[in-house]
């Protein structure tokens, strides 16, 4: 990207507009929505059995006060609720379930993606009037979506796709594009670092077999396959969910290579390499680049001690499900894709953020 400081400005704007139609409305925000997408949705609402078949994108409708979902039971299985992010995608789509009368039975897979499935069985087997997934094994979540259509169980993930195999199956994905943010985090560290210096990169990973770290990581080291200037020969540290193993990890990076970017796919645990590059003297020597958008990041931001976060805020993944499900209860389908926004901080722009994360 040759600009990337004006494309950031108009991602910020883009982030402030979003989807206000009625909960059993179309989501779908441009006026000239494709003819297919149209097509597309009418036939779900003639026949809601029917696979999905092409999969529409839109901005998610996060007016989920709207909703009515009045005795409704609905089952909500993730895969880890112990991370600040995670935890609050489930307990903010709880709340704003049960604030529009719905019943909302909970199960914590505790980074077991087995248990992910065994507890989706039992939601289906209870018979809930849909189902969500967050995290697991995509492919497994696949199969999940395939036994919940046959159950007619409607199912909807949160934040994160099924494999190929069971995108038929599901009736939406909730949440940001995670690896295209990923990517255009990467456009801005080309931007502001430039192409003709070598630099020293390494990545603070959470869990590494669950997806949203696996696509977090494909976005940057694929975007950043283009630019040979940057060496992220350094394999990336999964640190799982702690900040206290993050910070050990970059001690061990300092001490292994002369480092000038960390890439960190999750705040809480960046900060934990923030903190090891404090106590080593380097701040602002080593450039921070994270997401999330948690206060403490962004404050960090405003200290001079990251480039960048990005606000990718859980409680908008929540409000977009619950109206993502009262529309598809309701007319028997919904877009597929329903992207929820993103904002992107960095010294520019950081002061109108200050305090407004989630946690």
């Amino acid at each position: 990207m040759k600009n990337m400081k004006k494309i950031l400005a108009v991602m910020l704007a883009l982030a402030m507009v979003f989807a206000l139609a009625a909960c059993g409305g179309n989501t779908a925000t441009d006026e000239g929505a494709s003819a297919d997408a149209q097509t597309e949705d009418a036939a779900a609402t003639d026949d809601a059995a029917a696979p999905s078949g092409e999969r529409t994108e839109a901005d998610a409708n996060l007016d989920y006060a709207s909703c009515d979902l009045s005795g409704k039971n609905i089952g909500y299985v993730t895969i880890n609720s112990s991370a600040p992010w995670g935890g609050l995608v489930g307990t903010s789509f709880e709340q704003y379930a049960e604030e529009v009368g719905a019943n909302v039975n909970a199960l914590d897979a505790q980074t077991n993606a087995d248990q992910v499935t065994e507890y989706a069985q039992q939601m289906i087997d209870a018979g809930v009037d849909a189902l969500v997934i967050f995290g697991g094994d995509i492919n497994a979540n696949a199969e999940i979506a395939k036994t919940a259509y046959d159950a007619g169980v409607p199912l909807f993930m949160a934040a994160l796709d099924v494999a190929e195999s069971g995108r038929d199956y599901v009736a939406a994905v909730v949440g940001p594009d995670q690896e295209q943010m990923t990517a255009d985090i990467a456009a801005y560290v080309v931007e502001e670092n430039g192409t003709e210096e070598e630099f020293t990169v390494v990545q603070i990973n959470g869990v590494p077999f669950l997806e949203d770290y696996i696509e977090r990581c494909a976005g940057f080291q694929g975007y950043m396959a283009d630019y040979p200037n940057y060496d992220l020969s350094a394999e990336p540290a999964d640190c799982y969910s702690s900040r206290t193993d993050a910070k050990t990890a970059m001690e061990e990076f300092m001490t292994g290579y002369d480092v000038d970017i960390v890439m960190g796919y999750d705040d809480d645990l960046t900060m934990g390499a923030v903190q090891a590059i404090e106590e080593a003297g380097k701040t602002g020597e080593i450039k921070v680049y994270s997401l999330t958008g948690q206060n403490d990041a962004i404050q960090a931001v405003a200290d001079g001690q990251m480039q960048l976060t990005v606000i990718n805020r859980a409680q908008d993944i929540g409000a977009g499900l619950v109206t993502a499900i009262a529309e598809y209860l309701e007319t028997g389908s919904t877009t597929y894709y329903q992207r929820t926004p993103l904002t992107y901080v960095t010294p520019d722009n950081v002061d109108d953020y200050i305090g407004q994360g989630e946690f």
